[in-house]
């Protein structure tokens, strides 16, 4: 994987690959101070660069992250961003979490309305070994 790095601020790098059409956000640490806009205005940033890349493939590492997300920024996320995601073309979705997260069932699953396939993985390479598995 050749990852060209699209943008980076404190909160986020966001990376591109062209050959395997993976985009990503990879998260630092400095999310424990977000706020609420502060969310918004990255996934938007980031959701922008997934319909001007025209990418199919969203590989998103939380090994760091620290904010937590209210339940208003996930119906805002349903509303802003997943319908975005699922309009661009969105096939699959993966998270990646530190090495010692147990991952049950439920983080295995798409979020309501999401047209495409979620699941989340330990690993970076299993997490795109199953991101370019064919369909």
């Amino acid at each position: 994987m050749e990852r060209t790095q699209l943008h980076e601020d404190d909160f986020l790098r966001i990376l591109w690959d062209q050959l395997t059409g993976i985009i990503g956000i990879d998260w630092k640490e400095a999310t424990k101070r977000m706020t609420d806009d502060d969310m918004k205005h990255e996934l938007a940033l980031f959701s922008g660069l997934v319909e001007s890349k025209g990418a199919q493939k969203i590989l998103i590492d939380v090994t760091q992250f620290g904010y937590r997300m209210s339940p208003e920024i996930q119906q805002w996320w349903s509303e802003n961003i997943l319908t975005r995601y699922n309009a661009t073309g969105v096939k699959r979705f993966a998270f990646l979490l530190p090495p010692e997260t147990e991952i049950s069932a439920a983080m295995n699953q798409s979020a309501p309305g999401a047209a495409f396939l979620t699941r989340s993985f330990n690993t970076f390479d299993s997490a795109i070994s199953w991101l370019t598995a064919p369909d």
